[in-house]
């Protein structure tokens, strides 16, 4: 049988995932009461209203390059069944191209495990991040990656507003994900790595349920 591993966060009502975004509200249009089919059944349906950048995302290029590919426009090949390697960095806060010497990307999506997630919900985790350089992310491109994952708060510096490593990887077409968590649980497991945005024309991100099947 197969084994499940999440690797993304639940969305709440009020959660805050990036400062100066609006957090998720949920609103209920129906409840059990009020959609009562003539005594033979009843129906919850509710309404989420949220920031494409809500909990664990994924960024399409469109997020940074005017007229690049929208979430509708990715390709499943770069977000479903991925084989992927995890990068154990939690002990830098910049990283660069040298973790990646002598890996082979090609093909698959790369996994920055930084141990962030640790301050998911704290105001720590709005901090001094842990981010790619530019030069990790020309490495990434070169490589064949196709896929770069983070459970960061953000894959650049906050302070550095030029985002190189969005510029980069976005720039290629390899799609971003952050604000992943549980990467921890995959070091040495191995498996296929799934992380797959809804397909919204014109949407630049989304978040999504990642998971790993091992």
């Amino acid at each position: 049988m197969s084994r499940f591993i999440e690797v993304s966060h639940a969305i709440e009502p009020g959660m805050e995932t990036y400062p100066g975004l609006p957090v998720p509200v949920a609103e209920t249009l129906w409840d059990y009461d009020s959609s009562r089919y003539d005594g033979k059944a009843e129906f919850y349906i509710a309404s989420l209203h949220l920031c494409g950048n809500t909990g664990t995302y994924v960024d399409a290029p469109i997020h940074r390059h005017r007229g690049a590919a929208d979430l509708a426009g990715l390709r499943l090949e770069s977000l479903a069944d991925l084989e992927y390697v995890v990068f154990d960095v939690r002990d830098l806060r910049e990283v660069g191209p040298s973790v990646l010497r002598g890996v082979d990307l090609a093909g698959k999506a790369a996994l920055f495990l930084t141990g962030w997630s640790r301050y998911w919900g704290t105001p720590s985790y709005f901090g001094l991040n842990p981010f790619l350089t530019a030069d990790a992310c020309r490495a990434l491109v070169s490589s064949g990656c196709v896929f770069a994952g983070i459970d960061s708060v953000n894959i650049d510096d906050m302070a550095d507003l030029s985002r190189p490593a969005h510029t980069v990887l976005l720039g290629a077409g390899v799609p971003v994900c952050e604000h992943m968590t549980g990467l921890d649980l995959l070091v040495g497991a191995g498996g296929r790595l799934h992380a797959v945005p809804i397909a919204w024309k014109g949407g630049a991100t989304f978040p999504v349920r990642a998971y790993v099947v091992l």
